[in-house]
């Protein structure tokens, strides 16, 4: 074992996947090392299922079907057409109030929770935030204060990972967010936790732990890019709806975007020219103008 605060690190993780281990689980799983990391240690202590999502060809499906051969374990791999990615999002943007991006990183997760087997769905969700994993922490002059990250994110876990696993009837497991292993982590300066590839410490934990090498220094894919969500997104973007509405006086109309525009998070564009209400609505499958 390295140092003591390695050994804290690596212990605290362990423990809190363990305590989450309460029944057979379910486990978001994209190939990288937080969500790798989890499994890999879950099934010391009970039946895990891993659940990987993408467009045909995705980076993550390539990723996780790697990974999941590499610590030999089952994948149930979801492979999704890009216009069916495109109607989960509608369904997941009925039940959710997110914004366009939320809704393209969001939805590999809601579609591993919709095909879950298990009462208990895990996911690496933290561990960017709490080891510096994303780029804008490692470009110059970059300026970050990963505890605001971090609470920021355990802020939005109820509108949004949670949410998404009481939709299905599932508990919610977060091992990166449990107390004992951000205290572990915060043993490390932001600096030292960003380094030179971001989460550092957490890739030393992982090799201390016996994760494969290749995974434990695998640079880090955005969900919505890793799994093809944006692209299939995008690609509906090119596509609008113009909608014209008359309305008595300019001043009622533009009321209309006063009172619908927090509901629309960017979906739809909205512009009053005289007492007529121009709307083109963006992604109409994702947006609507209420």
């Amino acid at each position: 074992m390295g140092s003591p605060r390695l050994a804290k690190l690596c212990d605290s993780i362990e423990l809190s996947v363990k305590d989450s281990c309460k029944d057979r689980i379910s486990v978001s799983f994209s190939g990288g090392i937080d969500s790798t990391l989890i499994a890999f240690l879950a099934q010391k202590h009970c039946d895990v299922e891993l659940i990987a999502v993408g467009i045909p060809d995705a980076h993550d499906l390539k990723a996780a079907r790697s990974a999941s051969e590499l610590i030999d374990m089952e994948l149930k791999v979801i492979e999704v057409e890009p216009k069916d990615m495109i109607t989960e999002g509608m369904e997941m943007q009925k039940c959710l109030n997110l914004s366009s991006i939320e809704v393209e990183f969001m939805l590999p997760f809601w579609i591993a929770a919709k095909n879950s087997d298990n009462s208990i769905l895990m996911c690496g969700q933290g561990a960017d935030e709490l080891f510096g994993g994303y780029a804008r922490f490692r470009t110059e002059d970059a300026e970050y204060d990963l505890e605001k990250e971090v609470s920021d994110l355990v802020n939005r876990l109820p509108d949004r990972e949670n949410k998404i696993a009481k939709e299905f009837g599932l508990e919610l497991a977060c091992p990166y967010l449990a107390e004992s292993v951000i205290e572990a982590a915060e043993k490390y300066s932001p600096q030292e936790r960003v380094g030179k590839v971001g989460k550092e410490p957490l890739r030393k934990a992982a090799l201390e732990m016996g994760l494969p090498k290749v995974i434990a220094q695998r640079k880090k894919k955005a969900a919505q890019y890793g799994s093809g969500s944006q692209k299939a997104i995008k690609s509906l973007m090119k596509h609008s709806i113009e909608l014209e509405f008359e309305f008595e006086t300019p001043d009622i109309a533009n009321s209309v975007i006063v009172a619908t525009e927090p509901e629309n998070k960017g979906w739809v564009e909205t512009k009053v020219q005289g007492n007529i209400l121009y709307a083109t609505i963006k992604a109409p499958n994702l947006g609507s103008l209420r």
